[in-house]
């Protein structure tokens, strides 16, 4: 898994966890890529999400978890440090995206987290 697919298939974790995705977390993640890796491809990134997509959706509940915990280990051996303080923002811009935060996107944001060792503040409206 390349840091392009690796990067992609987290934010597609992130954008399925409340069961939607919509043009804003698309536009979200585009800009996050582009951000990360200014040298993509645009046809290779589109194979990447779509097939996050289908890989995800296979999965439910523990097995999802722990794909998602597998590809956060893979983050953190190919992203170098900078990268992955890069991501939090990212993922709060992600989830903030279409203006509704879910449960389900907490959690995942706590997760990643963890596991990544960065910190993910999401401001809360009520």
């Amino acid at each position: 898994m390349s840091p392009l697919e690796a990067v992609t298939h987290l934010f597609a974790a992130v954008q399925l966890s409340d069961q939607q995705t919509g043009y804003e977390e698309r536009e979200s993640w585009l800009k996050a890529i582009s951000e990360l890796f200014p040298d993509y491809s645009d046809e290779r990134a589109d194979n990447y999400i779509n097939d996050a997509y289908k890989v995800l959706n296979r999965k439910h509940g523990p097995d999802r978890k722990h794909y998602i915990i597998a590809v956060l280990s893979r983050i953190k051996e190919l992203l170098d440090e900078g990268q992955i303080a890069e991501l939090g923002p990212k993922i709060i811009h992600l989830i903030e995206a279409d203006g509704i935060v879910m449960s389900a996107e907490m959690e995942i944001a706590q997760l990643i987290a963890a596991h990544l060792g960065i910190t993910i503040n999401i401001e809360d409206e009520d």
